[in-house]
């Protein structure tokens, strides 16, 4: 395979974790069990994903990945950029603004690792649309983006990547109305079952017809991840369907991470030349193995730490 460069475009927070035995009631005080910090935002963790699923640990990949964003000028920025570079990201177009770096404080309950999530956008709503009338040489493989970074970016990124031929993959998370045009311009739709529903009310869509209804506004592929359920897509404008099951896991410790480590998984495995059934297949191992760990990225796992099963041979190529 010659050499790819998958593009990740999106945010950068500092996780404020706060592990608990149950989530607060309203107006209610709880005592949490511990604290702690560490680097995520959707945009990072997609590129962490990327990183360590194109490789094994400590080995070189002819699959680079490249971060764009932006942090501000404060120990936070610096911590998220340092991280980046120790997973071999290139993170030579994140910008430094003279403004707070992104947080999100995150609450986890520890009984059933599911948590809840406050995002302070900080530095990544700096992003504005006209950073991105052009993206910087070689144009990349695949652009990945989520919906973390002002909807207006999100949608002259695309615009340009169509302009350009340059496939793009979206996973609309958080859940934001874009204009319907944009997605004729995808080739890749990745969400959640949550996030598919409120698209699906959003743009009135029947929400069991979801897949077709996206497919005739021209999205290509569309996956929909379901937790411990699997994923289901559909690919080829809806020609070809499935339902791929999720590896069991002997106990979920933290949620956090699993949705992103899916999508960077996903990308490498599109960017390796894998139908899209082969690829939902085998993004769903990692993304299995990232719930048994604490930490949005820190949870996410090398390619050689993960079981990928018999299909394991087609990720060699």
């Amino acid at each position: 395979m010659s050499h790819q460069i998958i593009a990740v475009i999106g945010s950068l927070n500092t996780d404020l974790v706060t592990r608990t035995t149950r989530f607060p009631k309203p107006g209610e005080t709880v005592i949490s069990k511990s604290f702690s910090t560490g680097c995520g935002g959707k945009g990072a963790n997609q590129a962490v994903a990327c990183a360590r699923l194109s490789r094994h640990k400590g080995v070189p990949s002819n699959i680079s990945v490249r971060m764009v964003g932006a942090v501000g000028d404060d120990l936070f920025g610096k911590t998220m950029v340092a991280s980046l570079k120790e997973n071999d990201i290139d993170t030579s177009c994140i910008q430094t603004m003279h403004e707070s770096s992104g947080t999100a404080v995150v609450i986890v309950e520890e009984g059933t690792g599911e948590n809840q999530i406050l995002i302070t956008p900080g530095a990544n709503q700096s992003l504005r649309p006209e950073m991105f009338r052009e993206l910087p040489a070689p144009l990349p493989s695949l652009i990945v983006l989520q919906l973390e970074i002002p909807a207006e970016t999100v949608v002259q990124i695309i615009s340009y990547a169509k302009s350009q031929r340059v496939p793009v993959l979206l996973n609309p998370a958080p859940a934001l109305a874009l204009p319907k045009h944009i997605f004729c311009h995808l080739d890749h739709l990745i969400m959640n079952k949550g996030e598919a529903e409120v698209l699906a009310q959003t743009y009135g869509l029947k929400t069991s017809l979801c897949y077709e209804e996206f497919h005739q506004l021209n999205v290509r592929n569309v996956v929909v991840t379901m937790g411990s359920g699997g994923a289901s897509f559909s690919a080829d404008y809806g020609d070809w369907k499935g339902l791929t099951p999720s590896k069991e896991v002997e106990k979920v410790v933290d949620t956090t991470g699993a949705g992103d480590t899916f999508v960077g998984a996903y990308a490498v495995n599109i960017v390796k030349g894998l139908n899209v059934r082969d690829a939902v297949t085998l993004a769903n191992r990692p993304a299995s193995k990232a719930v048994e760990k604490e930490g949005a990225q820190d949870s996410i796992p090398w390619q050689d730490e993960v079981d990928f099963g018999p299909l394991a041979y087609k990720l060699s190529s």
